[in-house]
């Protein structure tokens, strides 16, 4: 997403510069530099500058708080005075906070994209440490009471709140994927205006990889499945995989595409509840071609996270491509489907729920049809640009 508001920013004309945090530096590549700080890397992706500043620079906490390195700071004061910016575009706050401060302090607006919930939760995601749903972090108190582990404390939580605060307000705009993003900041943060510009969709690179192919499940013909991300409890692939265990000889495929990280144990669990069941197909992580390809070929999509989506690109992308959705209760993407009825939210974890809802389809496949055509039409990459590009200039006058 960041890349793509960097490419239409850049073929409009403008001079972009991506600042991004290099996690291995062996695998950035680029230029060692001390510009703007010591061991900084400078390289070119896909016709894009790029500046990264090392991990290692930056406070140890900064993964998961807001937290500053003031030599940092004040030389990416300097860096931004001398490349003359007029505006930052904040696409991410991780390991971006002592970006943004120095962006304050020498006076240059930013936009603010609120990409998930990093700022009002320090876990991301809305969900606290006995896996339930929070309402809002009441001012970092509720995060206290919820979520007391380290390395936080009562005090450091206060405190982050009040960063994400008044990083919020210092914004020259607050933009939100979806009004299900804008809702949850507006009760976490009152008084803070927020707007909504969805993330857009590739229409050219998706058309040009997919290829029209009948939905109508002849007989004879199974129903394709496909699950899109990567393969860690918060994406629930699990729920799927139980939820076909409960349909032996369904005639049914499931494509689960994409790769395993972290958690190790949970990538054998998956592993072991797809073991034997020649229905199920692990494709790894694929090219974005190779994925909206197989994203043409699948009849359903299966989103179960088991934590609130902000958005969901691939939900967005599928739309496009003509592919309904199966999705978790929770989140953006349920709220989707629900106002254009096309396609059903299914109780989050629950895998005989998720074993119902696709076997009702394979009993009523016209159910299919009619989420088809009520499929929504998504913005376009070039809108989304236009939309920023309009931010842009109101806060450069």
């Amino acid at each position: 997403m960041a890349l793509n508001i960097a490419r239409m920013a850049q073929r409009a004309g403008h001079y972009v510069r991506v600042l991004a945090c290099a996690v291995d530096p062996q695998k950035t590549g680029g230029i060692v530099t001390d510009v703007p700080i010591n061991g900084a890397l400078d390289a070119v992706y896909q016709g894009l500058p790029v500046t990264f500043i090392p991990r290692s620079a930056l406070p140890a906490t900064a993964d998961i708080s807001l937290d500053v390195d003031e030599e940092v700071v004040s030389k990416l004061v300097v860096w931004m005075q001398q490349e003359r910016f007029d505006v930052a575009h904040v696409m991410h706050t991780m390991r971006m906070g002592s970006a943004v401060l120095a962006a304050q302090r020498c006076k240059l607006p930013y936009v603010l994209t609120l990409t998930d919930f990093f700022l009002p939760c320090a876990r991301i995601n809305l969900i606290n440490l006995k896996s339930k749903s929070c309402v809002d972090p009441d001012e970092g108190r509720r995060c206290v009471k919820d979520c007391s582990t380290a390395p936080w404390t009562s005090h450091s939580y206060l405190g982050r709140f009040k960063q994400s605060q008044s990083l919020l307000q210092a914004a020259g705009a607050r933009v939100a994927p979806s009004e299900y993003v804008a809702e949850r900041y507006r009760e976490s943060f009152e008084q803070t205006d927020i707007q909504v510009i969805p993330h857009g969709v590739d229409f050219l690179a998706l058309g040009l990889a997919t290829a029209p192919v009948s939905r109508n499940l002849p007989s004879g013909r199974f129903l394709q499945l496909v699950f899109i991300g990567t393969i860690i409890p918060q994406k629930g692939l699990d729920i799927v995989l139980k939820a076909l265990a409960l349909l032996p000889g369904a005639p049914l495929r499931l494509k689960v595409i994409g790769g395993f990280h972290g958690n190790s144990a949970y990538h054998d669990e998956a592993k072991t509840l797809s073991a034997g069941d020649a229905r199920i197909e692990f494709t790894g992580s694929l090219e974005a071609s190779e994925v909206f390809k197989m994203i043409g070929e699948a009849d359903l999509l299966c989103l179960p996270s088991r934590v609130p989506e902000s958005f969901s690109l691939v939900l967005h992308e599928c739309a496009v491509a003509g592919v309904p959705a199966l999705v978790s209760t929770l989140g953006a993407p349920a709220r989707q489907v629900a106002a254009h009825d096309c396609g059903q939210a299914v109780e989050t974890g629950n895998p005989k729920a998720w074993a119902a809802a696709i076997s009702a389809l394979l009993d009523t496949p016209d159910t299919l049809k009619k989420w088809k055509r009520n499929l929504f039409l998504p913005l376009r990459i070039e809108e989304e640009a236009f939309f920023y590009g309009s931010i842009y200039q109101r806060l450069c006058k």
